[in-house]
This record gives C-alpha cells, sequence and structure tokens, in this order.
C-alpha cells in the first residue's frame, strides 16, 4: 500500500482485499487502440494514463474519501462536452470496455470507485451554466459544476441550489442527483425528485436524452428523469441539469440546544415543526462523543475555540430557522428558545446571528465526518433511514453489541452517531483501527440485519454504490429488486455502465430476502 489518506496509507486494491465480487469476462482489456481512439475524440490533457501521472493525482480519482474502496485503473478520461461523452459511451458499448461515471468522488459507498479496471469518465470538465431564468430561480446547467460554485453564481441573484452538503467544496451537482443527495437541508427544500426539471442524460449505447424541460408542470407521459435519480451512473451518465432553485432567506438563526435524552430531541423536533413550520430548514443531532471528537481533531470555527454551551450533555441539536424579516425572525427564536427552556425540553441554548457565529456553531456539525476520518486508517459508515424515535436506538444497539463482541479498542476505535433527525435519517460512522475487511463485513451485517428488523432502509442518500450491494435484499423485496433489474438491462444490455454496484447477487439476494422475511413476518 502507498501513503497517505487523511494520514494513513492508501487502503489496499478492492479486487485483492473483496472476494465476494469476481470481475465479469464479458469486459474487454484496454487495448493500446482503444486509448488512441479517446486520444483522437478528446483533447490530450483530457486522456490520462497511469503511467502518465502522479501518485496524488491517480489517486484524487481511484480512491474513495472513507479510504475504503481504491481502484489501479489505467485510463481516466475528461470529457468536456456532451458529444464527447457520446461518442466515449457508444465506443465502449460496441467494445464491451466497462465504465464508472464519476464527479467530485465525495460518495460514502463506493459508487465511483472502479472495483477492477473500469475506465473512469469524468465530468469534472463539464463547468458551464447555460441558462439562468432570474424571474423564477430556473437554472440549466453542466453535470460538473461544483454546488459551492453554483452557489456563489445564484447568491448574486438571490437564489440558493435546494441542497446543501458538508461537501459542497468539492462534489458536483450531477453526481448529488446520480445519488438522490439528501443533505443538511433536506426538510426545507425537499427530495431532488422534486427539485429537478429535467436531465440530459448519455446512455450506454451513446444516445442523448435530451430532457432540460424547465416547465414546472409536465405531464407528458412517464417521467423518465426520476430513473436517474438515484440510479448511480448504473443506467447512463448525467451531462445536464435543470433545476429550480430556491429564494434565499437571509434573516438566518442558528441555534446549539443540549438535551438530556433522544427522547427529547424527538420532542424538541415536534416543537420545532409545530411553532416554526414556515421557517425551520434543519434539525441536525450529535451526541456528546461527536462533539468531543470534532474538538480533539481542532475542527471546529475558529480553531481552539470553545463549543458555544456546555458539551457535558449527552445530545446536541443544531438546528437553522430562515425567514425574511430580521426583526421577527429574532423575536421568534428567542421566544422559541426560552419556551423550551420554560417547558425542561432543553437544557440549555444558544444562537447564532451573525455569519461568524453562524459559520462557527455549523462547524460543529459540518466538519463531523471530517474529523472521524481522522480517528483510522478506514470507516465504516452507514445511512439508515429508520422510525425518528429509533434513530439512536441503532447508535446504542450497535455500541452495545461491539463492546460484547469486543470490537472497541482493538478493531474499531468507536461508534459515532449524528445525523438528519428531521428527515429520520442517522449516520452512523465507524472508524476502523486497521483495515479489515472482515470485521467491515460482520459490522454491516449486525448493523443491516438490526435495520431490516426495525423496517429501515440500508440507504437514506448515500445510495448503494459497491459497499451496500449485497444488502439491498435485506430491505427490499425480491420482486421490488428483480423489476430494478429488467430496468437496467433495459438501458444497459451489456452492463457496462458501473458494474458489480448496487444490485446483490443471486446467492445475495437469496439470503437477503431471508433476513428480511425472518425480521419482517408477514411481507
Amino acid at each position: 500500500m502507498t501513503a497517505d489518506k487523511h494520514g494513513f496509507q492508501l487502503t489496499q486494491l478492492t479486487c485483492e482485499k473483496l472476494d465476494r465480487v469476481k470481475r465479469d469476462q464479458r469486459y474487454k482489456k484496454l487495448e493500446d487502440k482503444d486509448v488512441a481512439y479517446f486520444k483522437s475524440i478528446l483533447p490530450e490533457k483530457c486522456v490520462l494514463e497511469r503511467d502518465a501521472i502522479t501518485n496524488e493525482q491517480h489517486t484524487k480519482y481511484t480512491c474513495d474519501w472513507y479510504n475504503m474502496f481504491r481502484a489501479n485503473t489505467s485510463l481516466i478520461l475528461l470529457p468536456e462536452t456532451t458529444d464527447q461523452v457520446s461518442k466515449i459511451l457508444k465506443y465502449c458499448n460496441d467494445e464491451c470496455i466497462a465504465v464508472v461515471p464519476q464527479g467530485g468522488n465525495t460518495g460514502a459507498s463506493g459508487g465511483s470507485i472502479p472495483v477492477f479496471d473500469e475506465i473512469i469518465v469524468s465530468t469534472e470538465n463539464m463547468k458551464t451554466i447555460r441558462k439562468f431564468d432570474e424571474l423564477r430561480g430556473d437554472l440549466v446547467c453542466d453535470a460538473g459544476c461544483v454546488l459551492q460554485d453554483l452557489d456563489a453564481f445564484l447568491g448574486r441573484a438571490g437564489f440558493q441550489i435546494p441542497l446543501d452538503l458538508p461537501a459542497r467544496h468539492a462534489c458536483q451537482i450531477g453526481g448529488n442527483i446520480s445519488t438522490n443527495a439528501g443533505g443538511i437541508r433536506q426538510m426545507r427544500f425537499g427530495n431532488l425528485h422534486g427539485s429537478v426539471m429535467g436531465l440530459e442524460v448519455v446512455l450506454p449505447d451513446g444516445s442523448i436524452i435530451d430532457n432540460l424541460s424547465t416547465m414546472r408542470k409536465d405531464n407528458t407521459g412517464y417521467h423518465l428523469k426520476n430513473l436517474f435519480i438515484g440510479s448511480e451512473g448504473t443506467l447512463g451518465i448525467v451531462t445536464g441539469v435543470s433545476i429550480a432553485t430556491a429564494q434565499i432567506r437571509e434573516a438566518v438563526n442558528v441555534f446549539i440546544i443540549a438535551l438530556r435524552s433522544f427522547e427529547d430531541v424527538v420532542k424538541a423536533y415536534t416543537l420545532a415543526r409545530r411553532e416554526l413550520p414556515e421557517t425551520i430548514s434543519a434539525f441536525e443531532v450529535l451526541d456528546k462523543s461527536t462533539v468531543e471528537v470534532v474538538k480533539e481533531k481542532d475542527f471546529q470555527v475558529p480553531k481552539g475555540s470553545a463549543f458555544p454551551i456546555s458539551d457535558e450533555h449527552p445530545f446536541f441539536v443544531v438546528m437553522e430557522t430562515a425567514g425574511k424579516d430580521r426583526e421577527i425572525e429574532d423575536l421568534r427564536a428567542d421566544r422559541f428558545l426560552k419556551n423550551m427552556l420554560a417547558q425542561g425540553v432543553i437544557l440549555e441554548g444558544a444562537v447564532a446571528r451573525t455569519p461568524d457565529e453562524i459559520e462557527s456553531f455549523w462547524s460543529w456539525r459540518s466538519n463531523t465526518p471530517r474529523a472521524i476520518v481522522q480517528c483510522g486508517p478506514s470507516s465504516i459508515h452507514f445511512d439508515i433511514s429508520l422510525e425518528m424515535p429509533l434513530l439512536y436506538d441503532l447508535v446504542t444497539a450497535t455500541r452495545e453489541w461491539a463492546t460484547k463482541e469486543g470490537l472497541i479498542g482493538t478493531d474499531i476505535y468507536a461508534v459515532y452517531g449524528y445525523g438528519h433527525v428531521g428527515d429520520g435519517n442517522m449516520h452512523l460512522t465507524i472508524p476502523a483501527l486497521r483495515d479489515d475487511e472482515a470485521v467491515r463485513e460482520k459490522i454491516d451485517d449486525f448493523v443491516y440485519e438490526w435495520t431490516s428488523k426495525h423496517y429501515g432502509s440500508c440507504s437514506a442518500e448515500h445510495g448503494m454504490g459497491l459497499m451496500k450491494a449485497p444488502y439491498l435484499a435485506f430491505t427490499k423485496s425480491e420482486n421490488i429488486i428483480n423489476r430494478m433489474r429488467d430496468i437496467k438491462k433495459l438501458f444497459d444490455p451489456n452492463g457496462i455502465m458501473n458494474p458489480y454496484k448496487v444490485f446483490p447477487t443471486k446467492e445475495q439476494q437469496a439470503h437477503g430476502e431471508s433476513i428480511r422475511r425472518l425480521a419482517q413476518p408477514g411481507c
């Protein structure tokens, strides 16, 4: 292995450490003539060959952020136009060359990393804003536009992208759509299925679905765009996006509140939705250990600063409200905080209003993943969806099980729980003390069986990728998965698009179905 990722050695190549995945012999091994073709349709700078770039450049595309998956891909293509993507895919389909589409490579399920020798097609050079309607806020742009850059552009006209993620500085809108990313303000903005009005998609045979409509209401037949939202590059490559943006609400208040139990977290959320229904935009939970790891790694803003309130409480919530009238919003915020204290729902709280204060308060949540991955050479990450009262039960159950199994301190560093309470989405992140696939699979088995037993979803917003593919049948029926396979075959009969991802093997599907039926009698 070579260094480094977050200060640790790079993980072992996925194809060497993952026995459960075998290379599909249908796929052609890359030849010189294939590389020559790609050089004939792309500028020289857009064809990156393994032997011609640095290890650091190669790692940028071939290792995931959590240092769990790594590939030894020999070719990375960086098309600049939709037409170039079309030529690439047509050639790959004709030659049966496997392709992995990639955006900002910030995914958390291994979906954007090859397993064997698939080529990478990155959209990072596709950054054109094609059209913006300042009257309605309709945006049409290339898939490679970075989320933060789009927000900066839209902000000048008083709008913002209806999506916000800690990885906003690197993630791309096409990748966000391909994974159906949720983020920290989904409870305000809603799902991307509601915001995306149309897509431009290159299919595996090179044909282009040109549906960049900006019509808010369009009931002309099947809504094909919804098939590609969350499809993780298994049906085609998203190259263009039309999306309804949101008007900026400038009167922002960010709360940090302390609570004695997760039951009180649920009570606080219920009160917030009742008292501030028009303005609440985020409701994020952190436990004491999560705050401690951010402080330990000094990732708060500004560095070295103290937590805004006492950090000795069991639970904390970062909550945001956003409205148009500063005076009204400040009065509402102060009244809400006073009422929660008077009712004994919270133990203490503070409110941030200036840009610097808001950045500082949010840093304790937005930098949580970054702090946790510094605790071990790789991190085992979950984004589970459950009924709200059960969210922290998952964290407690996993900690108790890991302690009983003797994993903490020997195989794993700790079990951290944080997430989007308002969306019923808990992030469970477990730094491993060594890069051991057997340990990861053992933990996966426990977490996904527990999730199945409690009627949850094994992926709330990060997709299935390679990491969760074996567990799809734990929470989805055989009939549903088979219909998904039918759709995959219809769009990609040669199976060149992002192989080995999303779907379990037939054996894994049968095992998952037995787990699901045992956990959910009557299904």
